[in-house]
């Protein structure tokens, strides 16, 4: 499907063929609504059909899973190297980010109204942060995106079409 590699793409495929059809059970903090729930059935699953915006967990909470529930290895520390060693980032570099890595990552040039909604959110009082994947994430500013050279780059292009040529 060739709406899959197109960034803009995502708007297209919250349904179809490409799309198992589950909606969200109906809430009543929604006033009962059904929100769809798009699951992609392809190669690269979520990571072929979704937003395409690039952020990770926040620190606290890998640092949480570790410490409350007895996940080891989990911490930030810990799952830092392998978010560094996948990253193949086109802005930042450093010990937050890689360069090298199969997963393209992108920062866009932001709409002219994102940045007013950027800068409305800074008078409001909201930090700006150039980088949601670095220290401190609550703030505002323009997310990173999982693209290369204009196309999206998921799971299947990033790792699993490369394995294909290793036999």
């Amino acid at each position: 499907d060739r709406y899959i590699h197109m960034p803009v793409g995502f708007f297209k495929m919250t349904s179809g063929p490409l799309i198992w059809g589950y909606d969200a059970a109906p809430g009543k903090e929604i006033d009962g609504r059904v929100i769809v729930y798009p699951q992609a059935r392809v190669l690269g699953g979520g990571s072929s059909i979704n937003a395409q915006v690039f952020t990770r967990g926040c620190p606290q909470d890998y640092d949480g899973w570790a410490a409350d529930f007895g996940c080891t290895g989990w911490g930030y520390a810990d799952v830092l190297p392998y978010f560094v060693r996948s990253e193949g980032n086109d802005t930042f570099a450093g010990r937050e980010h890689g360069i090298d890595g199969p997963l393209g990552v992108s920062s866009g040039a932001p709409h002219p109204l994102t940045r007013i909604f950027v800068k409305a959110a800074q008078q409001a009082g909201l930090p700006f942060r150039a980088d949601f994947n670095a220290g401190d994430q609550e703030g505002a500013g323009f997310y990173q995106t999982t693209t290369r050279d204009g196309r999206r780059s998921s799971t299947a292009v990033a790792y699993l079409k490369p394995a294909l040529g290793r036999g």
